[in-house]
């Protein structure tokens, strides 16, 4: 029984063994390659319609500045050196966080607001103008008091657009 044991303990150790020698010298070339082309930090930001701006960064260790430029031809580059380039795109929609969590609603003030999630104090991410509410049919405000979702542009600018007519002018 103790040969077995042993020789199990053996299998076992040349098995590990080997994949942790090659690992490591699997990493040490990534590690040598990352030191000598230290790559290019693409940093994408993306402004929607409803002004949110989403960043995303890239590093990229195979591909020149010029390359970067033709694959991302129809952005406009913000700032570029060396080792980094920063590319902005203006998006025709809404961002996909006001598609997906997005309401128009009023406070109790009858400020017009664009909330993540339904209108609460907390969670106002745009003011828009001062809705006077003497003007507005009741059932529209109650709706835009508990939050009205917003989940495509075309609602959001016709909103906007109705809304507009019942705007507070303050001289």
């Amino acid at each position: 029984m103790k040969k077995f044991i042993l020789m199990f303990v053996c299998l076992i150790a040349l098995l590990l063994f080997p994949a942790q020698t090659e690992t490591l010298a699997a990493h040490h070339s990534i590690h040598r390659q990352s030191t000598t082309n230290k790559g290019i930090t693409i940093i994408l930001h993306k402004v929607y319609i409803n002004g949110e701006v989403i960043e995303e960064i890239y590093i990229n260790q195979h591909k020149t500045l010029g390359q970067v430029k033709k694959e991302f031809k129809g952005w406009k580059v913000i700032e570029e050196n060396d080792d980094q380039i920063v590319l902005m795109k203006k998006i025709n929609d809404l961002s996909p966080t006001l598609k997906s969590k997005g309401y128009l609603g009023i406070n109790s003030s009858g400020m017009l607001n664009l909330y993540i999630g339904t209108p609460s104090g907390n969670n106002i991410i745009e003011s828009f103008f001062q809705i006077d509410t003497n003007k507005l049919e009741v059932n529209k405000q109650k709706e835009l008091e508990k939050g009205i979702k917003i989940s495509t542009k075309n609602h959001y600018v016709y909103l906007l657009h109705y809304l507009k007519e019942y705007e507070r002018i303050i001289n």
